[in-house]
């Protein structure tokens, strides 16, 4: 946001998302919804890239994660 020069209210304003979820994700306070996160990557003209090496789990090693 910093190198864009847009803060919290005009973000806000921009995406339509309410100024206090934006400042409780931007703070850790929060998880930010998948649909919201898209909003303001587009704002802020962001794509995001997977890591290196970076994979989804699939079906089977969710099920086995969540019996853990």
């Amino acid at each position: 946001m910093n190198e864009r020069r847009i803060g919290v209210n005009d973000l806000a304003r921009k995406t339509g998302i309410n100024r206090n979820s934006i400042s409780s994700f931007l703070s850790g306070n929060r998880a930010i919804s998948n649909a919201n996160l898209d909003k303001i990557l587009d704002v802020l003209g962001l794509t995001l890239v997977p890591k290196a090496k970076f994979s989804w789990p699939s079906k089977e090693e969710k099920q086995r994660q969540n019996q853990e």
